[in-house]
């Protein structure tokens, strides 16, 4: 029991610590948009554990699991997002400035951006194999 409550106590401490004192928790859920040359504006969402989706107009919807932390040649931190099609996505950790390279492509085209929005969770109902919804 003083285990769990110390663990308990460590955890809320260590999570606010990383908030500081001024900034607010991170969002669990955001969505943006990005308007890059060669396509209709997309919608990125990322979610939970790591998900990014994108779609666009057309019924165009890609799925990434995570992202690779890099640097540019000159030290600039970029967060690299791989999605299932080979579609790239760059973004600079210090000031948001968004990439596109689309697959296939060797070049990076500059994305506008709108800002990050959060977005509500939804939790599903679980079911069988049946299709019945589990209690």
């Amino acid at each position: 029991m003083i285990r769990t409550l110390v663990t308990g106590g460590l955890l809320a401490c260590t999570s606010i610590a990383a908030w500081g004192s001024n900034a607010s928790p991170p969002m669990l859920n955001t969505e943006f948009q990005i308007t890059c040359p060669g396509r209709p504006t997309m919608t990125v969402t990322n979610a939970q554990y790591g998900l990014t989706t994108v779609m666009w107009p057309g019924d165009n919807f890609q799925i990434a699991a995570g992202d690779q932390q890099s640097r540019t040649d000159n030290g600039v931190k970029v967060a690299i997002t791989l999605f299932r099609n080979g579609d790239q996505m760059i973004v600079n950790k210090s000031d948001d400035e968004t990439y596109f390279s689309y697959s296939g492509g060797q070049k990076l085209v500059p994305c506008s951006r709108t800002s990050e929005k959060e977005n509500s969770t939804v939790t599903l109902q679980r079911t069988d194999a049946s299709g019945n919804v589990e209690s």
